[in-house]
């Protein structure tokens, strides 16, 4: 089994792969292991402006049918989660207009 890690924006705005990820130092030399042995691979091919996208602001705007989510997220995803109702998806919500 391997373990993909997507890279990650860190607070200075760097990015975070599996050669510049902070381990716990009791860790560290566990994570070497799999490391060094191929079971933590970094995706390559992902796109630079979707390193904004947090995890929680998607699945808020999935569960209260805010518009929007769909382009955040890899294409095919969002279809699969419309097709099997995924994250509190529900088509039949309507959004309450603010006044």
């Amino acid at each position: 089994m391997k373990v993909y890690l997507y890279p990650m924006i860190n607070e200075n705005g760097e990015i975070i792969n599996s050669e510049t990820l902070m381990v716990h130092p009791r860790t560290k030399e566990l994570y070497k292991f799999f490391k060094f042995n191929g079971k933590v691979v970094d995706i390559k091919n992902y796109n630079p402006e979707n390193l904004e996208v947090f995890s929680r602001e998607v699945l808020k705007m999935i569960g209260n049918s805010k518009p929007g989510w769909e382009t955040m997220l890899p294409q095919g995803v969002p279809e699969i989660i419309k097709k099997f109702r995924l994250f509190g998806y529900n088509p039949d919500k309507v959004l309450e207009k603010s006044n």
